[in-house]
């Protein structure tokens, strides 16, 4: 862009989820929102257990990140704002945080995750698994906090994001086989393969980019 112009997107973001809730309400919250300077959020907060408790601490959770992140606020001081409200109230481990904050201007991510099951970047050589079992927010506001993984989406990688209900050695073979598929029946695809035994809620969620034409 020329100097005083906002740089422009260059990637259009196709975002799924599929979700199945043990009971009548789903303690897993999965949302997508724009941020400022062509950024775009994919949030999946899974409340710990099920019921009306799980579905309060993944609200809770959601609303804070929320609102801080599309006032402008960076993913590093929402998400430390949380653990610091989990801590305050004693809540901690009451809920777990995947955050995907995707730059439309160049396909890059920033994966932060807190406390929640590995997620998978599928590409053309192979697919990847990310995260490993960390503490969840609210156990101590100097402690070991969110980690954040730098991944790229401009070239047709796939990422799947999966709460823990959703896991299992299927997952990947679901999603390997059937890449190609849009991104919600992908998410189906994945959910229905995952291998639940129903003890829990269970959520999927598929991201990937697409590129926009250049303007003429």
């Amino acid at each position: 862009p020329r100097k005083g112009e906002s740089a422009r997107p260059q990637f259009r973001i196709e975002a799924g989820a599929r979700s199945r809730g043990k009971e009548r309400v789903n303690g897993d919250l999965c949302t997508a929102f724009s941020g400022s300077d062509c950024r775009y959020f994919v949030l999946l907060c899974d409340g710990m257990g099920t019921g009306l408790g799980a579905v309060q601490e993944a609200r809770t959770a959601v609303s804070l990140l929320r609102r801080l992140l599309t006032a402008g606020y960076p993913a590093q001081y929402a998400l430390r704002s949380l653990n610091s409200l989990c801590c305050l109230r004693g809540r901690a481990g009451a809920v777990t945080v995947d955050l995907a904050e995707i730059d439309l201007r160049n396909g890059r991510v920033s994966l932060y995750k807190w406390g929640a099951s590995p997620s998978y970047l599928l590409c053309c050589g192979g697919a990847e698994k990310i995260g490993t079992a960390a503490p969840p927010p609210g156990l101590s506001v100097n402690g070991p906090g969110e980690t954040v993984r730098k991944l790229s989406l401009r070239r047709g990688e796939v990422l799947i994001l999966l709460s823990d209900g959703a896991g299992g050695e299927e997952v990947l073979r679901a999603a390997w086989l059937h890449n190609g598929e849009p991104v919600g029946e992908l998410a189906s695809r994945i959910l229905a393969s995952g291998g639940a035994d129903g003890s829990d809620d269970a959520t999927v969620a598929v991201v990937r980019l697409n590129s926009l034409p250049t303007p003429t």
